[in-house]
């Protein structure tokens, strides 16, 4: 039991690792499209800064954001799936 506990986590500690790099990743590469985006002359009320902070606000909400989530759902629900099957035979 102990084994599958330990399997588990090793599982888990992986896929946060997948789910930080992603967020990482996908955070600086919006924020660099902001910035492109003000460069090039949208919204000049505002500054580089407020017109960044603004846009990752709505990258918290985006469905890219959401979809990381699916770094942690589609394992559990392969392995399920797969239990499922292996109990089956």
């Amino acid at each position: 039991m102990l084994y599958v506990v330990v399997r588990v986590l090793i599982a888990f500690a992986i896929l946060t690792a997948i789910y930080v790099g992603l967020d990482l990743y996908l955070r600086r590469e919006w924020q660099r499209r902001l910035e492109e985006e003000h460069a090039a002359g949208a919204d000049p009320a505002l500054t580089r800064e407020d017109y960044v902070s603004k846009g990752m606000a709505e990258y918290g909400r985006s469905w890219e954001k959401k979809a990381l989530y699916g770094v942690f759902a589609l394992p559990v629900v392969v392995g399920l799936i797969l239990l499922a099957l292996a109990s089956l035979t």
